[in-house]
């Protein structure tokens, strides 16, 4: 009966696996789920406070992407700069995207969230990841 169990277990967690393209950032937590309409992808600042969203997190639906420091003022380079900083080139292969293309196609997530200290350093970080969103 534990071998059914494993059995039922692994026919359960399908993972999201990429057709193509570079492999998922190592600190990514990702969800099990591709329905765009429910998952959701946490940016979350420090890989204490990573730790801890994966503990909380809905494995089905909710990824967790914990963020070293700041983000690169992306607002202030050419765009050929942006995806050489790791943190951003790892948020962009993470979304699925390209952040030069205006194609949505292989989009991972359909929702971001940024979770950030309530402090002026989480606040500074909040405002860069918003401006590489707009960029």
């Amino acid at each position: 009966s534990s071998a059914q169990s494993r059995l039922r277990a692994a026919k359960k967690v399908v993972r999201k696996k990429l057709v193509s393209g570079p492999a998922l950032p190592g600190k990514l937590a990702d969800c099990t789920s591709q329905d765009l309409s429910r998952t959701e992808l946490f940016l979350v600042e420090g890989d204490s406070a990573g730790g801890s969203a994966k503990q909380a997190r809905d494995k089905d639906y909710q990824a967790i992407l914990p963020l070293r420091g700041k983000i690169l003022n992306t607002w202030e380079v050419s765009s050929d700069q942006v995806l050489a900083f790791q943190e951003v080139h790892d948020i962009a292969v993470a979304l699925g995207i390209d952040p030069d293309s205006d194609s949505l196609e292989e989009l991972r997530y359909g929702k971001v969230c940024i979770l950030a200290d309530a402090d002026s350093d989480g606040l500074h970080i909040a405002t860069l990841l918003c401006a590489l969103f707009l960029r």
